[in-house]
């Protein structure tokens, strides 16, 4: 036994003193090395050190470029405000964002670049005019509130309704800027987007989730008192009521004669008359107010009330799910 070996023998028999252990030497193999205290538990590569030191040169670099497109942005919303334009534009939001899915390249995920984007959007329409969101239950519990806290910014400012006609009728008298309802059914009577059609200020403009990031995801359309604007792929509504007498297939015979390409119809009957039923068609493209097809149309159909719904941009589908790439 060694002279150090003794002396802990003799320690642990309570023949020694801790403070007359003699300072074992750093070289000997049989003691395990602790680090100093101001020694790293496990040394940064020199190269992984450095690429950190870039992540931060990144980080500050993009700081500086959102704080100058704040200012960029407060100078647009004083313009705005002067000549009294609307600070919610979901046509122009959905070109930058598609524009910039076109360009994007590398590891990070598109729904990861949509969602960044999503919040950037979200916090510049705050800095020009507050904008408040109603909502209604849709589908699966929490979808309505996700769907607009996921497009309007994670502290957007939401207040729940009972109902799609209450999340209306709160746009209607300035309760709310934007409003979600569901996507209209068949089931709808009276459905909310039957009561619209005497709110002629009152349009869908967008259609969420806009990015899809899985087939299954509950959807809503968001309504405002703006005017749809086109995007260049879009998607448009056009509700009217007709005779009971014209089906389906005539309607459609009618739309294709106009060169409108049916997407989805919504049948149900119309409320305000027992021999009429209500239409709401969704086609392909943007169709505005001056569209001369549309006015053929309800001749066609012998159709009375026709109102345009409104138009939103289609939504692009992520890689892996149902149409994606």
């Amino acid at each position: 036994m060694g002279n150090h070996d003794a002396l802990i023998a003799m320690w642990r028999r309570g023949g020694v003193s801790t403070f007359s252990l003699p300072k074992p030497h750093r070289s000997d193999p049989n003691l395990v090395a602790f680090p100093q205290k101001n020694e790293p538990m496990n040394p940064v590569p020199e190269d992984l050190a450095a690429l950190r030191r870039e992540i931060d040169s990144i980080d500050e670099k993009l700081h500086d470029l959102l704080m100058q497109r704040g200012e960029v942005v407060a100078k647009i919303g004083h313009q705005k405000s002067a000549g009294g334009e609307v600070t919610f534009r979901p046509a122009r939001e959905a070109q930058l964002l598609k524009r910039l899915l076109t360009r994007h390249r590398g590891d990070l995920p598109g729904y990861a670049v949509v969602r960044i984007w999503r919040e950037i959007i979200a916090a510049s329409i705050r800095i020009q005019g507050e904008l408040s969101v109603g909502y209604c239950p849709i589908e699966e519990h929490g979808a309505a509130l996700r769907l607009a806290k996921g497009y309007f910014g994670i502290d957007a400012i939401v207040v729940r309704f009972e109902s799609a006609s209450h999340v209306i009728s709160a746009i209607d008298c300035g309760e709310v800027s934007v409003g979600l309802v569901p996507l209209p059914q068949a089931s709808d009577v009276p459905g909310w987007w039957s009561g619209i059609r005497d709110k002629p200020d009152i349009h869908a403009v967008a259609r969420l989730p806009w990015f899809l990031e899985t087939a299954d995801a509950a959807a809503a359309l968001v309504v405002a008192r703006t005017v749809p604007e086109a995007s260049g792929d879009d998607r448009s509504l056009l509700m009217f009521s007709c005779p009971s007498a014209v089906n389906r297939a005539r309607v459609g015979e009618a739309c294709a004669a106009e060169g409108l390409a049916i997407v989805s119809q919504v049948v149900t009957g119309d409320p305000r008359g027992s021999d009429q039923i209500l239409y709401l068609l969704e086609f392909e493209g943007f169709v505005g107010a001056e569209d001369s097809r549309i006015q053929t149309l309800v001749a066609r159909l012998e159709a009375s009330t026709a109102r345009l719904l409104g138009a939103f941009a289609r939504s692009p589908v992520a890689p892996g799910t149902a149409g994606g790439k």
